[in-house]
């Protein structure tokens, strides 16, 4: 099973994706922004990051992604991007940088299946 990071400034929201996941048989570490996601990366070498796109602004989830797809090249890495509204998202070069886009409310079976 995939090791899962999940970054996310909603701690409910949080929470309940990583039981859904370890109920699934996946390793999930949790971040609640921008820095922590970068740090729970680096040490925990992550198979699958599920983003919240606005952390708490748009331009954070955007500039995480970017990172992230720097490290993507050197191994695989599967991002996952939620978001309230595509349009954030849609029509900018990250979009092309992640394996998801998943609007919110994102049902368990939708968000376990991307993962894989």
């Amino acid at each position: 099973m995939p090791v899962v990071l999940v970054v996310d400034d909603d701690a409910v929201a949080l929470e309940i994706r990583k039981l859904v996941l370890e109920r699934h048989g996946h390793t999930v570490i949790t971040a609640t922004d921008v820095g922590a996601g970068r740090a729970g990366f680096v040490e925990n070498n992550p198979d699958v990051v599920i983003t919240d796109l606005r952390l708490p602004d748009t331009e954070d989830g955007l500039a995480l992604i970017k990172e992230l797809r720097e490290f993507r090249a050197a191994r695989q890495l599967k991002i996952i991007v939620l978001c309230g509204n595509r349009a954030d998202i849609e029509g900018r070069e990250e979009a092309a940088m992640v394996d998801a886009i998943l609007t919110k409310p994102v049902r368990s079976e939708v968000l376990l299946s991307a993962v894989g």
